[in-house]
C-alpha cells in the first residue's frame, strides 16, 4: 500500500432528525471526547437519503441563474449549503464510480461507457485502485459502500426512477443492467427514451460484479416507484411504500432520479412531474418538480423524523451557458461579443481536497469545456438537512466524492477492511482527507430548529487561487468542445 495510507482515527460523528422538524428518539447523549471529536452529532443518524442529480456547476444552481427556487432557496433554509463541494470527473460514470468505490475516473467510465463491458486489465494498483484501460463494470475484488453496509448487515436500497419501463432496455430484477458485460459487452448502453428516462449510467449499481453477481443485492436496487407483481416475481415497494413506517425503511437509501427528473436534460425526451403531459422542460425546472415531491415524502416519513438525514449532491459541473445545453441563463462577461465561447469555465473542471488521478488518467476532469488542466470534478455544491445542522448555514470547508465516501462509511460504524484496513475505500482511504466534520454538524444540540428565513442571498464559491490544482484557461478553446454534448 502507498504511503499516502494510514491510519486515521474517523472525524464523522453522525445526526439529526430534521432541522424544524419533530425531535424524538435521540438516544443518549455522545460523550464528550465524542463530541469534540465530532460537533456533538456523534452516531446519531441513522437513517440517510442521498439524492444524485446531474451535469450543474454551482453558479448554475446556487445563484438565481436558473430561477431553481425550491433548491436554491427553500432547501438551504432547513439545512446547510456547501459551497465548496466538488465533483471528481468528467464525464457522469467517474463521479458514481468513485462515489460508491473510491476508484479513481478511467478512460471508459469518463467517457459515459459507449461499450458495457468488463474492465480490462482489471490487475490491482497501488491504493486500492485497479488497472482500467478499457471497459467499465468492475471486477468482483473491487467493493462498494453497499457491499460494506452488506458487511454491517444494515439495510439499503437503490432507488433508480423509471428502471424496468422498458425490461428489453435495462434489468430491473438484475440491478439495471443493459446486458452482459461479459466479451463485446453491449454497445450505447442507454440513453433516455419517451418511455423511459432511467439510464445506466447514473445509477452506481450495474458497474461492479460484487454487486451485479449477487441476487440479495440486485433485490435492494428497485425502481423508485416500484413494479406490479408478475409471473416469477413479487411486488416491489415503491420508495413511498418504504417510507411509510421506519422498519420498512433502509436505514441507507441512495435516489437516482431519471434523466429528466435529475436536471440532466435540457428537454426531457418523456415527460417531467409537473402533471402535464405537453411539458417537456428539464434541466433545473425538472429537478425542482421532482425534489418538491420527493423531499416532502421523505421529511414526512418516522424514520427521517426519528434520525433521518438528507444529501442533495450533484455529479459535475457543467458551466451554466446555453451553449452547453443545460441553461436557461447565458455568457455574459465576454468582452468581445463576437465570441460564442466563454473562456471563464474553470469552476467546472477543478478539483479539491488534493485529488489523485489514479493509474488509469492524467486528466480526471478529461480536458473538458476548453481547458488544459483539469484535475476534478468542479465545484457543484451540495444541499444537507439534519436536525445536527443549523438552518440556513452555510460551510464554504472543501469536500469532494471521496470526502462523501469516506464520510459515509464513518456514519456506518464501518471500521474495517477496506484500503487501509479500516474501512475506508480506494481514495477514500487517502491521509488526511477531511470527512464531513462540525462545520456541517453544527448543531450539536441536536435541538430541532424552525426554518431559516428564506432569501435571496446569492452565496460566492470560488476556487482558491492558492490552490496548485486552479486549471489554466486555454486561451483559444475549442468551441464547446468536449463539453458541447450532454453526459
Amino acid at each position: 500500500m502507498a504511503g499516502f495510507i494510514r491510519r486515521r482515527r474517523s472525524a464523522l460523528g453522525a445526526v439529526l432528525a430534521g432541522a424544524g422538524l419533530i425531535a424524538a428518539g435521540l438516544g443518549a447523549a455522545p460523550s464528550a471526547s465524542a463530541q469534540a471529536e465530532n460537533g456533538g452529532a456523534a452516531k446519531k443518524i441513522g437513517h440517510v437519503w442521498t439524492i444524485v442529480l446531474e451535469n450543474k456547476s454551482y453558479e448554475s444552481t446556487f445563484t438565481g441563474l436558473n430561477q431553481n427556487s425550491y433548491l436554491w432557496k427553500t432547501l438551504p433554509s432547513y439545512g446547510e449549503l456547501l459551497t465548496q463541494y466538488y465533483g471528481t470527473s468528467h464525464y457522469s460514470l467517474g463521479n458514481y464510480t468513485t462515489l460508491v468505490s473510491g476508484q479513481a475516473p478511467a478512460p471508459d467510465n469518463q467517457n459515459d461507457c459507449p461499450q458495457y463491458k468488463d474492465v480490462t486489465p482489471g490487475t490491482p494498483a497501488a491504493d486500492g485502485q485497479v488497472n482500467a484501460s478499457a471497459g467499465c463494470v468492475y471486477p468482483s475484488s473491487v467493493k462498494t459502500v453497499f457491499n460494506q453496509l452488506d458487511s454491517k448487515h444494515v439495510p439499503w436500497k437503490v432507488y433508480a426512477q423509471d428502471m424496468g419501463n422498458t425490461s428489453t432496455r435495462e434489468n430491473a430484477y438484475q440491478c439495471g443492467v443493459p446486458g452482459d458485460p461479459t466479451g463485446n459487452g453491449v454497445p450505447d448502453p442507454g440513453g433516455a427514451t419517451a418511455g423511459d428516462q432511467y439510464v445506466p449510467k447514473h445509477n452506481p449499481a450495474p458497474w461492479f460484479h460484487s454487486v451485479i453477481d449477487n441476487p440479495k443485492d440486485c433485490a435492494n436496487v428497485v425502481p423508485l416507484d416500484g413494479l406490479p407483481a408478475t409471473s416469477g416475481h413479487a411486488a416491489v415497494p415503491s420508495l413511498a411504500q418504504d417510507l411509510k413506517t421506519e422498519a420498512t425503511t433502509p436505514k441507507f437509501s441512495w435516489i437516482s432520479p431519471n434523466n429528466c427528473s435529475d436536471a440532466h436534460d435540457a428537454t426531457c425526451k418523456g415527460d417531467n412531474l409537473s402533471g402535464d403531459p405537453n411539458n417537456h422542460q428539464g434541466g433545473l425546472y425538472a429537478s425542482d418538480v421532482f425534489l418538491e415531491k420527493v423531499i416532502p415524502q421523505i421529511m414526512a416519513s418516522p424514520a427521517f423524523q426519528h434520525d433521518g438525514e438528507i444529501q442533495i449532491l450533484f455529479d459535475e459541473a457543467f458551466p451554466p451557458y446555453k451553449m452547453y445545453g443545460n441553461s436557461i441563463g447565458d455568457y455574459t462577461g465576454n468582452s468581445n461579443s463576437s465570441l460564442n465561447t466563454p473562456t471563464d469555465t474553470a469552476q467546472s473542471v477543478v478539483a479539491c481536497c488534493n485529488e489523485l488521478p489514479g493509474p488509469n488518467t492524467s486528466q480526471p476532469g478529461f480536458q473538458a469545456f476548453g481547458q488544459d488542466t483539469t484535475p476534478g470534478g468542479g465545484i457543484t455544491g451540495a444541499v444537507f438537512i439534519s436536525r445536527f445542522i443549523k438552518p440556513g448555514s452555510v460551510s464554504q470547508q472543501p469536500y469532494n466524492h471521496y470526502s462523501w465516501l469516506r464520510s459515509t462509511e464513518d456514519l456506518f460504524g464501518i471500521n474495517s477492511g477496506g484500503t487501509d484496513g479500516h474501512g475506508h475505500l480506494g481514495y477514500a482511504a487517502a491521509d488526511g482527507l477531511r470527512p464531513f466534520g462540525a462545520d456541517v454538524y453544527n448543531n450539536p444540540s441536536g435541538k430541532a430548529l424552525p426554518p431559516a428565513p428564506s432569501g435571496s442571498t446569492i452565496y460566492p464559491a470560488v476556487a482558491s487561487i492558492h490552490d496548485a490544482e486552479h486549471p489554466i484557461t486555454n486561451p483559444t478553446p475549442a468551441a464547446a468542445g468536449a463539453g458541447s454534448a450532454q453526459h
